[in-house]
This record gives C-alpha cells, structure tokens and sequence, in this order.
C-alpha cells in the first residue's frame, strides 16, 4: 500500500488506512505500506518510511509544500519495496499515492493497481485555500484529477463520490464503493466512564454533546461552535467536549466570545484505542462537516457506540446515517443548534435512534464487510 500521509496520526483518514488493513490481514492478506517518515507505528503492521525533512511536522489533513517536496522520495521508497516485497497488488490511497503507482506502473507493467480514493482533490485544495476556484492552477488540478481517475480501477466510499468518478467518466466496471467502516467489537456501547469524568471535571448530570474529529473550518467547526453557542443561550447548563485538533487554540477564543469556554472542554488529540471509553461521555454526537464529497469517518464511531448523532444535511451522511440520524439545513448553524436543544429535551428519543444506529452498524457497517469488498476487487485485478 502506498499511503502519501504522515501515517499513522489520529484522524479519518488513518483510521480508514489502518482498519482496511487489519480487515484484510483477517482474509488471509500480506500487506506492507509505505508512508512518510513522520507519523508513528500502530498494533503489527508493517510500516517502511521515507526520510522526513526536519522541518516538516504537519499531521493534520491538507496539502503542503513540503508534501510535494517527498513525493520523490516516497515514490523512490515505493520502488525499492517492490522490487523487495514482490506484491500482487499496488494499493495506492490518495491521489499523490495514484500518482506514485501510474510511475511505477512504466516500470513494473505486470503489477496490478488501485486507487483509492477518499474525496476529491481539487475539493480539498479548494477548501485549505491551497488554490482559487477557476485559476489556472485549479483547472489545471481538475485536468490532472480526472486523468488519475481513469489510470485504475478506483474503489471510493460514498455513493457521492462514486457520481464525481461517474461525470469523470470512469466506467461502470472500473468503480465500486466499497463503503466505510467501524470495528464493532472495539465500538461498542458501553456504561458512563465516571471516572475518566471526574478526571476531566465533566458533570454526569448535565447535558452533554461531543464533538470528535479535526478542528477545520471546511469540517464545519466554525459553524458548530456557532451553534454551541446558540444552545447555551437556550440549555446554559449543556456541557461540549471536544475531541480533535490542531486550531485548538482558535476555537477556545471563539468560545471565550460566545460566553461557552467554561462549559466546553478541549481534550486535544485522544489516541484511537482510547477512543471508546471517551465516546461514553456523551449521549449526543455532533457531525457538522460541510465537504460535499468527504467521507465522514466518526458517524460510524458514533453509530457503533449507539450515540445520536447530528449532522447537516449533505447526501454522504445520509447515506451513512440513513434514517437512525437527526438532520439539520446544511451549513445553518440555528438550525444545528435547533436539533441539538431537541435531542436534549426528548432524551427517550435519543436513546431509541441510538440503538437503532448501533444496529445499523453492526449490520452494514462492520470493517469485516468492507474488507470483504475489497478483497473481491482484489480477485478480480
């Protein structure tokens, strides 16, 4: 596997990385991944890195310079493990990895090849402010993203994306969405962790809402601040805890404004395998990411706990969600706040589409249904 990101850290796109692998690892899977230098090993995968230049520190989500700048290197790694590994299949995850495999491909025409494909690339560029809508530079990323498209066949993990590979003009044959996924053994409802609480100062009485995942404005976390702030003025005893990172400090200011610091907690990055015991501290899930094409990797942590979650109403999450989630207008910050205050006042209701969630998950949304998927297209390369 060829993954172009500083693997493994903390976030969505790791975690999809690291679950495929383990779920195809249970079928019987020999797989070794490529990464950067930076990032740090996980559970008993076979991790080979590049050389990392000093400066280059950036874990979160989004292009950089320096990126572009490893590239080289990284695809010089990918070749030298080829020629030790022998593989079947190159599996190349993001669009820099596709790049990398149409390389080695001049070199190694026998191999089969993969793309992977998480969201689109000149949607992310757009929305890091990376390139100007219409500049010669994002058409020029528009051209480049639908060669890449076409080189292999493409798996992908929302219906959404599957429609952009579609006008693309990828082939009916040369697409599956393979989906996302959870571990719903790990994932699992489970008591309030009082302990962990009382660590962290969170009051088991009062309502809670929480919030996992990157701390972005193209996630959605300005908006959702925003509304936080509105369902204080209507619920001031709520409680917000916040996992994720970077722009921590960012939004505590933006708290500090709406009058909510107090009552918000800022737990930083939390280790994957920590994870479960944290997702207990809340009964209300918030999933407030505004990408029109992104998968949304936490509704299924959520899901799998048998959280509620609310999200805006964009095509992907409900194609996750389906109708076990509460929906409010897209990109309306009254109106997310509006379905949350409701989800406190009708805590019954909660409860009930939460374990309607958790069976959802278990039933569509397991890492072993998803690997399965995967190892199909495996056969058929």
């Amino acid at each position: 596997m060829i993954a172009p990101t500083p693997f493994f850290s903390d976030r969505g796109c790791h975690t999809q990385i690291y679950e495929e692998i383990r779920a195809l690892q249970k079928l019987g899977c020999t797989i070794r991944i490529v990464t950067y230098g930076l990032g740090r090993d996980i559970g008993d995968i076979d991790i080979r890195r590049t050389i990392n230049f000093p400066w280059y520190k950036k874990v979160s989500a989004g292009p950089s310079k320096t990126k572009i700048l490893l590239l080289p290197f990284l695809t010089m790694k990918v070749i030298q493990q080829i020629i030790l590994f022998k593989p079947v299949i190159i599996h190349a995850h993001l669009h820099e990895g596709a790049l990398i495999a149409r390389f080695c491909k001049w070199f190694f025409p026998r191999k089969k090849y993969l793309f992977d494909m998480q969201g689109s690339l000149t949607g992310e560029t757009l929305q890091h402010g990376f390139v100007k809508e219409n500049s010669f530079f994002y058409r020029l990323l528009l051209w480049l993203e639908k060669r890449i498209a076409n080189w292999f066949f493409v798996i992908t993990q929302s219906d959404t994306m599957m429609a952009e590979l579609q006008a693309f003009g990828v082939p009916e044959h040369r697409r599956r969405n393979v989906h996302d996924g959870v571990d719903t053994e790990i994932f699992r409802p489970m008591p309030f962790n009082e302990s962990l609480a009382l660590s962290l100062g969170i009051d088991p009485v009062r309502p809670r809402i929480l919030y996992m995942g990157l701390l972005e404005q193209y996630q959605g976390a300005d908006l959702m601040f925003e509304a936080f702030g509105y369902v204080a003025k209507a619920k001031p005893e709520t409680q917000f805890i916040i996992i994720g990172f970077p722009n921590i400090d960012k939004y505590k200011m933006q708290c500090d404004r709406s009058g909510i610091l107090s009552n918000t907690f800022f737990l930083g990055k939390i280790d994957y395998t920590k994870l479960p015991e944290y997702l207990t501290l809340a009964p209300i899930a918030v999933a407030p990411k505004i990408s029109p094409t992104e998968g949304d990797g936490k509704i299924y942590n959520y899901m799998a706990m048998g959280m509620l979650t609310v999200a805006f109403d964009r095509s992907v999450s409900r194609e996750i969600l389906g109708d076990t989630g509460v929906f409010a207008d897209f990109a309306d910050a009254h109106k997310l706040a509006d379905k949350l205050i409701r989800a406190i006042d009708h805590p019954q209701e909660t409860v009930r589409l939460g374990q309607l969630a958790r069976e959802r998950a278990v039933t569509n949304l397991s890492w072993d249904a998803v690997g399965q998927r995967i190892f199909e297209v495996y056969n058929n390369l």
